[in-house]
């Protein structure tokens, strides 16, 4: 059976074809594109027109690579723009004209634990686990110890918090600081001890993105993305390279994804004061997360993951 997974994020839209069989995964094909769908979301709780249509018109890309595969069932999810728009209706109305999809749009509980799905399945996980989704409107930590699992979904998102904080290229300091304190804030709330000290698996955009700067990939490879382990003095290296130099320079580093040069600054403080927080210095980074989750959940794999 060949399954679908889309993932409409307020910064990102991702698609994952994968064909399951005998609780078995294959990948068949995997695409992503920045479109910002949230822009703008944080000044009038609207998604705007332009995001829309670049929404629309990469969904409808979406569509004809499903045809073209074949794929049976399409599995069209979405996060935090669509969750906390006012006008969600029409968004979702109008993919529905465009595609044929019934696009349902998930909790932050239930972006965690698709996250926490497709991380601890594309990991093969044994041990007890941190795990933090960044997304463009929010950040999903989850933490696993002794087979149960606690979820909390945060309102950083790096979309957010860029359109808020970040107003010079490059960046002030005074800005970078008030990110930095917005950040820590929101980590002391988290109630989630247990998972000091184990293992911390990053997911989505920033982490990924972070290794492929690590590894100077000229061409994104999943494949050498996933599993790959980051020092977090490593990681302080690349944002104090990162924030010194404008948008124009950053388009120019190797791994660094075109549409990513200013969002990449909040997440790289995301990701740091997180692993201080859980006081590890190494991140494992998973390119599996919420749209294999959707899969596994929706189908009897997700039997082999418990």
């Amino acid at each position: 059976m060949k399954i679908a997974s889309i993932d409409i994020g307020t910064n990102t839209l991702r698609i994952l074809i994968v064909e399951c069989d005998n609780n078995k995964y294959k990948v068949l094909h995997q695409d992503r594109e920045i479109v910002r769908l949230g822009e703008g979301l944080s000044k009038n709780g609207f998604l705007s027109k332009e995001p829309m249509e670049r929404a629309l018109v990469t969904l409808k890309r979406f569509k004809k690579i499903c045809e073209d595969f074949k794929v049976d069932k399409v599995i069209p999810i979405a996060t935090s723009a669509v969750r906390e728009a006012k006008n969600k209706d029409e968004f979702i109305n109008q993919v529905k004209i465009e595609t044929g999809w019934d696009v349902r749009i998930i909790s932050g509980e239930e972006e965690a634990y698709f996250t926490y799905l497709g991380v601890k399945y594309g990991l093969k996980l044994k041990e007890d686990f941190l795990v933090f989704d960044i997304g463009g409107g929010s950040t999903e930590y989850i933490c696993c110890y002794n087979e149960s699992v606690k979820y909390k979904s945060t309102n950083l998102g790096v979309v957010k918090l860029t359109e808020k904080f970040l107003k010079h290229d490059p960046p002030k300091e005074e800005e970078i600081e008030n990110i930095r304190k917005l950040v820590k804030n929101t980590l002391k709330g988290i109630n989630m001890k247990k998972c000091k000290g184990k293992t911390v698996v990053g997911t989505a955009g920033t982490p990924t993105t972070i290794a492929a700067i690590d590894m100077k990939m000229s061409k994104y490879d999943p494949n050498k993305v996933h599993g790959y382990r980051i020092s977090l003095e490593r990681i302080e290296e690349i944002f104090e390279f990162l924030k010194s130099i404008p948008q124009r320079e950053r388009r120019k580093v190797p791994g660094l994804e075109k549409g990513r040069e200013d969002l990449i600054i909040p997440g790289l403080i995301i990701t740091i004061e997180t692993l201080k927080a859980f006081k590890t210095n190494t991140l494992l980074v998973s390119e599996w997360g919420i749209r294999e989750g959707v899969i596994i959940y929706e189908t009897a794999c997700e039997r082999k993951v418990k």
